[in-house]
């Protein structure tokens, strides 16, 4: 128990004297200024939006737009799950047609495709 009167702090905060004039409270905006907080908030949403954008593109390369397309299907279905019964079957539905709408802005309609042959009449 001798030990806790010797201990010392692990961090040290350095307090500076107020300049003259300045405010009491360093949370409130100053009249005129321009909110800076929102500007570097803004810029690291665009870094996060570029930094999913190359993650998407390295994990899946040529179908990025599979991948939002399915993105997007699955925030429809979820939405739909909320109003509406069978909801397992239209979140499948969605997705897949959300995937196969980004197959084919990227030039491979693979889904398309099968359902295509899957529905010929000579079923070559």
């Amino acid at each position: 128990m001798a030990d806790e009167k010797d201990r010392k702090p692990k961090v040290e905060v350095e307090q500076g004297e107020k300049a003259p004039g300045a405010q009491a409270d360093a949370t409130a905006p100053k009249a005129g200024a321009t909110p800076k907080a929102d500007a570097d908030a803004g810029a690291a949403l665009r870094g996060a939006g570029s930094r999913v954008r190359s993650w998407v593109g390295a994990t899946f390369p040529g179908n990025e737009n599979a991948f939002w397309g399915g993105v997007v299907g699955l925030v429809a279905a979820l939405v739909l799950i909320a109003i509406g019964p069978w909801y397992a079957f239209v979140i499948a539905v969605l997705v897949l047609a959300g995937v196969a709408v980004g197959q084919l802005v990227d030039g491979d309609p693979k889904i398309i495709n099968a359902l295509r042959r899957l529905f010929s009449r000579g079923n070559q």
